[in-house]
């Protein structure tokens, strides 16, 4: 297995683990909110998890184009693709959705932070895609990018 094909795969697996954190690895809070009508409705902890599942798809999906992608401007694209990804990934709960004020509680604690590091690691492997791709275009033609 080549090192295109490893960190394709690696990609997938963190994209993989992005969608098992909030539902299963490390899901968060369960608490429903009371609305002043009487109903309730999940708390913004839930609609990050849920967020995070669709972004964790599409890191997922960028890790197998990285498997299959062949050129080197490929490999850069959905590299860019899936570190803007988890760009995006980050910032839903921490600004863009939120979770729980109270610092002790389950989304802040646990969910939110693995999903932090499940996405600097695949910031980390994107990079390293993307300069192994440069790396692999000095010895061609220079790409278009």
């Amino acid at each position: 297995m080549g090192t295109r094909n490893l960190k394709g795969l690696i990609v997938a697996v963190l994209g993989l683990l992005v969608i098992l954190v909030p539902l299963l690895i490390f899901p968060p809070c369960s608490h429903m909110l009371e609305l002043e009508g009487g109903g309730e409705t999940p708390m913004k902890c839930f609609w990050s998890g849920r967020a995070e599942i669709g972004i964790g798809f599409l890191i997922l999906c960028a890790g197998l184009l990285l498997i299959f992608g062949k050129s080197a401007e490929t490999q850069r694209f959905v590299s860019i693709f899936a570190i803007l990804t988890s760009l995006v990934g980050i910032a839903i709960p921490a600004f863009l959705i939120g979770g729980c004020a109270m610092k002790t509680m389950t989304c802040r604690t646990t969910t939110f932070p693995a999903l932090y590091i499940l996405h600097a690691l695949s910031i980390v492997v994107c990079v390293l895609n993307i300069v192994n791709a440069g790396n692999r275009d000095a010895g061609t033609a220079s790409g278009s990018l």
